[in-house]
């Protein structure tokens, strides 16, 4: 099923896919009103049908060429802007974006309607000859290309509407994070507590390591396929690496835990189970649209580009993607077998490694420049920002890693009867649980304080890592 998804993920990022089919169903057409259009004909020759075009075989070809040559014209404008967003796009927003553009449906449908167009035309031109008359012009066939043009037309509208709407920050922002929380909800169990992540103590002996003999990202790991081998041989399997990991051809990427060594046809079999490529996708990566979405707001920090503003975009998205995981279970960390006997013991992200991968680095690019939130930070609740330095912060603008941050301070809050402030409470937890009876982010990491998180009822606000919070809230003055 894992490798099922990864084709999928893989075939979604191909700009030719759609155009391909709708071509392919373009030739189709074009065949069969040629071989059935006189019959469909002369089933409605009791109807005056005045939308159906009637001339000669001449004017036919001469409209039909008027058509094609019209068609690769809009065509090549097309082309020429995709290449033209595709170059800004990577620019301003990161070169590896550039699949998300490619993935677009919109753009590959509109792309699949001009080379279909075209070619049907072209079918359809070249079935006239000079002997032709008007009774063996195929009329239903011409009608259809002139109709398709049409459409054509509007269909290049619409590209050029949305090709503006995709060079827009928040679009693109928006966009990645959409395809972020698809891949949270296929990738995490909706409720909470259904996976196993405790790593158990490995009482046999270890027999020895598999490396995968390849370089490369991994991008999926076939877990039910482990559990099989193991199985098989009667061993544990310790794997070291997980998906989005970069390896190299040599390491111990697979520890054996058994009460010998595995003999080298199991170890092909091992290595069969791990799909590397060259690049890093989301089929099993929970980390890649986090850091997808971290490029955009680190070019938006560096002085080249300077916009503040994208990056508190970004940090709101993240916000509410880790909403959604941490109200979700994590990944499965330990397989088992039929009989309740541990096989395969995974490496998965956890709740630290996600917080640190998704503001550690944004929060380090953006300590330095200035800038004035949303008094009320754009979200639930009141916000107010505090500067991370010793001191007093009267007077100080606050930097775009604070401008993201839902600090309540010393005031009350509604789910905080004992007040003060988040640095005297740092270390003891915000465990209290909100309403609606869901259970609050900060009780699946214990010791995380107001600093890290803030609950306003509806939803978490996570500005930075939690590792990051308690040294800030251990310094910095209420």
């Amino acid at each position: 099923m894992e490798r099922i998804r990864n084709i999928i993920v893989r075939l979604r990022g191909q700009l030719w896919l759609i155009p391909l089919v709708m071509s392919i169903f373009a030739l189709a057409l074009a065949w069969w009103l040629l071989t059935s259009g006189a019959a469909l004909l002369a089933e409605w020759n009791d109807r005056k049908l005045w939308w159906l075009y009637g001339g000669e075989a001449s004017s036919a070809r001469d409209l039909l060429s008027s058509l094609l040559s019209g068609l690769m014209t809009m065509t090549s404008l097309v082309v020429s802007v995709t290449f033209v967003i595709l170059t800004l796009a990577a620019n301003q927003l990161g070169p590896r974006l550039i699949s998300t553009f490619m993935g677009d449906r919109q753009i590959q449908t509109v792309l699949g309607l001009f080379l279909g167009t075209i070619l049907y035309v072209l079918v359809v031109l070249r079935s006239f000859d000079e002997i032709l008359g008007v009774e063996g012009v195929p009329h239903v066939a011409v009608t259809i290309g002139s109709v398709l043009t049409v459409v054509c037309l509007f269909a290049l509208l619409f590209y050029v509407h949305e090709i503006a709407r995709a060079i827009i920050a928040d679009s693109i922002v928006a966009r990645v994070a959409g395809d972020l929380h698809n891949d949270i909800r296929s990738m995490l169990p909706a409720e909470a507590n259904e996976t196993e992540r405790a790593i158990p103590d490995l009482t046999r002996p270890r027999a020895g390591a598999v490396m995968l003999d390849r370089r490369g990202d991994i991008q999926v790991i076939d877990s039910d396929r482990l559990v099989t081998l193991a199985c098989r041989a009667d061993a544990v399997f310790a794997v070291k690496v997980r998906a989005g990991h970069f390896v190299l051809k040599n390491g111990e990427h697979v520890v054996v835990h058994a009460g010998r060594a595995l003999g080298e046809e199991a170890m092909q079999a091992i290595r069969a189970a791990f799909v590397v490529g060259q690049e890093r996708n989301s089929a099993q990566d929970l980390e890649f649209g986090l850091r997808q979405l971290v490029e955009i707001a680190l070019r938006a920090l560096s002085p080249g580009i300077n916009d503040p503003f994208t990056a508190i975009a970004v940090i709101d998205r993240i916000g509410a993607a880790l909403e959604e995981i941490f109200m979700r279970s994590l990944q499965q960390a330990v397989w088992r077998d039929k009989e309740g006997k541990v096989r395969v013991i995974a490496q998965r992200s956890d709740v630290q490694g996600l917080a640190d991968a998704a503001f550690n680095a944004i929060r380090q690019a953006g300590q330095e420049i200035p800038v004035r939130p949303d008094p009320h930070g754009g979200r639930h609740g009141p916000a107010r920002a505090r500067s991370p330095r010793r001191g007093s912060s009267r007077g100080r603008v606050p930097t775009a890693w604070q401008a993201g941050r839902d600090d309540h301070g010393g005031a009350p809050h509604p789910q905080r009867p004992h007040g003060g402030s988040a640095p005297d409470r740092a270390g003891q937890g915000c465990h209290r649980a909100p309403s609606q009876g869901r259970k609050h982010p900060c009780s699946l990491t214990p010791g995380l304080d107001w600093d890290a998180c803030s609950w306003s009822g509806h939803s978490p606000i996570w500005p930075w890592s939690p590792s990051c919070a308690f040294r800030e809230s251990a310094r910095s003055p209420s």
